[in-house]
């Protein structure tokens, strides 16, 4: 038999996960010609309107995360002096070697070799 505490903490996480459920919804005004144009772009992908914005709108905000993520590893690279190229994927490697031997320089102690 269920506890009074344990069917009442049952309850609250099933209204938890409906209320996740949910999306936020988004009104735009956007003039008649832009509307259009969405309207042609959604239906020859076969989507609606709402969800090529939302397409455009993650697909806009995963390049500004790598634009930002770049420009991160650049400071990164000056601050140690490494001449890297980021559109390069080997110099890349370079650098996350070079930091990943900084960090397990500083943070790990040295172990002692036996013998």
């Amino acid at each position: 038999m269920i506890g009074y505490e344990e069917a009442r903490r049952k309850k609250l996480r099933m209204a938890k996960s409906k209320k996740s459920k949910n999306k936020a919804k988004l009104n735009l005004t956007v003039r008649d010609e832009q509307r259009n144009k969405l309207e042609q772009m959604a239906s020859l992908e076969n989507r609606s309107v709402s969800n090529l914005i939302e397409v455009m709108a993650d697909e806009r905000w995963e390049r500004l995360a790598e634009q930002q993520g770049i420009a991160y590893a650049k400071t990164v690279a000056e601050a140690m002096n490494l001449k890297v190229d980021m559109d390069n994927p080997a110099d890349r490697e370079k650098l996350r070697r070079a930091v990943l031997d900084l960090v397990a320089g500083r943070k790990m102690p040295k172990q002692k070799r036996p013998g």
